[in-house]
């Protein structure tokens, strides 16, 4: 909070404090949250909805408000703001929420809370701006002063008495001050760190889209300037796309991260990151991957079209349908070996895709097998969103090793079927180690992962961990002495 916090509570100590809701109180916006919600659980509903938006924003509110049922337990707040509003409430001060959010939004924050003297939210009319002005003029004629944060808040601000400054921008707080009401206290929003936005974005799993790279690699087409060369703007096209994914799968996921111990503090989930700027943010850099990866390679674009819409079925309901949801993991990291042999003019390794498909699904099991086992002894609400239960560790144990040793089958398969055959290689029969190498590499992940040991993604983990570095040069190494 500034310094300026009670500067001018001497002069006007009784003055009732109004506070809007939406982006000021709260650090998210309940229209938002709605359509979100919505949006990812009952989409028929949002179609139903969105025609209101012709007649009126308070229309779509009400809408969205009889159709969806906002959970408001675990939205984000504003804390320094709420804390000065508590002591003002216990001194003794009325403090009133106003807000443009639907009635029934309000009455639940304001239960919630429980030391607001009233709270008002729309109804027939959208309590936003002039009209929110006009109301509180006629509501309190001997003065009030108001909380806000946007440039709508600007109308209200100047028929109040004072201003308090919640999460303004630099141009709003500005504008504001101009007014001449004393300011009454301020509470500046924290941008995102770049390492937050990177977090975001999960630029920590972008080396998982080196798969890209994989037949590239295998083709010996590194030395041609022209396959590098599209690889690497495939491989740009793929991050935005992937982590726009995440983007969106963040959104859909806002209740239960919420309400997870470590997820919660995301920064969408912890209204940081606006979910419209989070989805419109989004779907910018989608339209901008596809329209390059169409003037790259049909075929490619075709492929991070297929890669675009699995994400997307699984934010929408797959993630919660268990053992399908791994296999769709499975299908996403296969898919980026695709993406590879589609810029590629080599034809298509069926060994190695199917391969991909059990090796990864396989470490999209374990990761689950390790959340359930790590739920065992808690209760399940980690568990809920994604359909399991912890009774069903035996099941994704015996699916997740069956899919690993049916990975290392194929795998020597590819090997002796199709790469022995290439003449790629002076020393073919060296890469049979390469599957004994990986067994090695799974087994040591599946023990973890049913001690529950392991807090990553398999992934994710092995690029930490010393043994799966090791392991990783050692294959490295296969491949060097077998050329």
């Amino acid at each position: 909070m500034d310094a300026t916090a009670g500067h001018s509570a001497t002069q006007q100590p009784r003055l009732p404090l109004v506070v809007d809701l939406d982006g000021t109180l709260l650090l998210t916006d309940t229209l938002d949250e709605q359509i979100a919600e919505a949006l990812f659980r009952r989409p028929l509903h949002l179609a139903r909805a969105l025609p209101e938006l012709g007649r009126d924003r308070a229309a779509l509110k009400r809408a969205l408000a009889s159709e969806v049922d906002l959970s408001t337990a675990a939205l984000p707040f504003r804390e320094d703001l709420l804390v000065w509003l508590r002591d003002q409430a216990a001194a003794g001060r009325q403090v009133h929420l106003w807000s443009a959010a639907t009635q029934s939004v309000v009455d639940a924050i304001a239960r919630r809370l429980g030391f607001f003297a009233s709270a008002t939210g729309s109804g027939d009319e959208n309590l936003k701006g002039p009209a929110k002005a006009a109301h509180l003029a006629r509501t309190f004629p001997e003065g009030f002063v108001y909380v806000g944060d946007s440039a709508a808040d600007l109308a209200v601000w100047k028929v109040a008495s004072g201003v308090v400054l919640a999460g303004a921008s630099r141009a709003v707080a500005e504008e504001a001050r101009a007014l001449g009401k004393p300011v009454e206290a301020e509470f500046a929003d924290v941008p995102l760190s770049p390492r937050e936005w990177a977090k975001a974005v999960r630029v920590h799993h972008w080396s998982k889209n080196v798969l890209i790279f994989v037949p590239l690699v295998l083709a010996h087409a590194f030395t041609d300037p022209a396959a590098v060369a599209a690889t690497i703007i495939g491989l740009l096209c793929l991050l935005m796309v992937t982590s726009s994914t995440y983007l969106i799968n963040d959104v859909s996921d806002l209740q239960a991260d919420r309400r997870h111990w470590s997820k919660r503090r995301r920064a969408i989930a912890s209204g940081r990151l606006p979910i419209r700027l989070a989805l419109g943010g989004a779907a910018g850099a989608i339209t901008l991957a596809l329209v390059v990866a169409t003037l790259l390679a049909p075929g490619f674009a075709l492929t991070l079209i297929a890669y675009l819409v699995l994400p997307l079925a699984y934010s929408f309901g797959l993630k919660r349908i268990p053992l399908l949801d791994t296999l769709v993991i499975g299908i996403l990291f296969t898919t980026r070996l695709v993406m590879g042999m589609a810029l590629l003019p080599n034809p298509y390794s069926a060994w190695l895709l199917t391969f991909s498909v059990f090796f990864f699904t396989s470490l999209a099991i374990a990761k689950r097998h390790t959340e359930i086992v790590r739920a065992a002894g808690a209760s399940e609400h980690a568990l809920a969103s994604r359909g399991y239960r912890p009774e069903d560790a035996p099941l994704t144990l015996g699916f997740g090793t069956a899919a690993s040793v049916a990975s290392l089958l194929i795998m020597v398969l590819f090997l002796v079927e199709e790469l022995f055959h290439r003449g790629t290689y002076t020393q073919p029969r060296l890469l049979l180690a390469v599957p004994l190498l990986l067994a090695i590499w799974v087994g040591r992940i599946w023990l973890l992962a049913h001690r529950g040991e392991m807090r990553d993604d398999p992934v994710s983990f092995a690029l930490r961990d010393r043994v799966s570095i090791g392991l990783g040069f050692a294959v490295a190494f296969v491949f060097v002495l077998a050329l």
